[in-house]
């Protein structure tokens, strides 16, 4: 068995560190190494790494100012295992998480990258909600187009050299350049439901809106995902369309109507058996549309401003969205 190291980024997770690395310590596999990158924390983060550090040989606590692409990056570099798993803090790694998601390179060497899945937590209505809009459901996946989350994704060190690493220049979202940049050099994937860890969506309308913006800032900075974009602003222009059109001709009126029955029931049944029918008829379609607009906005503004200051190409493709 090959060994493995587990990187994390943190910032400022004074109070989520130490059950993170409990549990990554109990599990069904325990890492060869671990390696923390603190991205300038003033909690005392950094402290309590290198506290667990002198006390466990296995952690590693570097410094590492700036985004999370440089925090991941600069993790790699400190680290010598051919596997690397990734994780973020904050979440619950599922007991056998770390066995599951490096299984597959044992199975297949040529196996180069392993998408695990990710499951949200929600402790109030809201924040059931926000996950039923944030996270695709199993049955939405098509493994050939999944595009793994840094909260739940391995890799060998060779793809990640191949493809220099993370792009240090997007501040944001960087997980899905990093993942289009792999496929574009060819790099062999493989998906694994089961290896899975559980997060908590946000909590409050403006962080769940801010979030999604800066998802979408970095899909546009880093230019990737166009088709999906014009198909969702397509959608809302059609709708604008008919709206206004129904000023002239009624029909328009009677298929915008249409259209909205048709946009709740399908945004319901993603929250059956989650949520109430207000959660599923009220609140998830209008977290659909800020969502939506979250994204939109977020495109829109990472588009412009990468217009002065062009990174390195990548192949534009499509990703499955939570709820597309």
């Amino acid at each position: 068995m090959e060994p493995v190291v587990l990187i994390v980024t943190v910032r400022n997770e004074a109070r989520t560190i130490g059950p993170l690395l409990d549990s990554i310590l109990a599990g069904t596999r325990v890492p060869d190494e671990i390696v923390v990158a603190d991205g300038g924390s003033s909690d005392g983060t950094l402290e309590l790494l290198r506290s667990r550090a002198s006390a466990d040989p296995r952690i590693r606590a570097v410094l590492a100012p700036g985004n999370r692409s440089v925090g991941r990056n600069a993790a790699v570099r400190a680290s010598t295992a051919p596997i690397v798993a990734c994780t973020d803090a904050g979440v619950e790694v599922e007991p056998d998480w770390l066995e599951r998601i490096t299984r597959p390179f044992a199975a297949d060497p040529a196996t180069e990258v392993v998408a695990g899945f990710y499951l949200p937590v929600g402790r109030t209505r809201f924040e059931r909600a926000a996950g039923v809009i944030s996270a695709p459901r199993l049955t939405e996946i098509d493994p050939k187009r999944f595009l793994p989350s840094t909260r739940s994704v391995a890799f060998r060190r060779t793809a990640w050299e191949r493809v220099r690493g993370f792009d240090e220049s997007l501040a944001h979202n960087e997980d899905t350049p990093f993942a289009l940049a792999l496929k574009a050099a060819g790099a062999r994937f493989h998906f694994e439901p089961e290896a899975r860890v559980r997060w908590h969506p946000r909590g409050d309308l403006r962080s769940f809106f801010r979030q999604h913006r800066r998802f979408g800032f970095g899909d546009g900075e880093s230019r990737v995902q166009g088709s999906f974009y014009a198909r969702l602003a397509a959608k809302y222009a059609l709708g604008a369309i008919l709206f206004v059109g129904g000023f002239w001709y009624r029909d328009c009126w009677a298929a915008l109507v249409v259209g909205l029955l048709l946009f709740v029931t399908t945004q319901a049944r993603r929250g059956a058996g989650k949520l109430g029918p207000y959660g599923r008829f009220i609140l998830v379609p209008f977290l659909k549309v800020v969502y939506d607009a979250a994204y939109l906005s977020g495109y829109a503004q990472g588009r412009l401003s990468r217009l002065s200051s062009p990174g390195r190409p990548l192949r534009d493709r499509d990703s499955p969205r939570a709820s597309d």
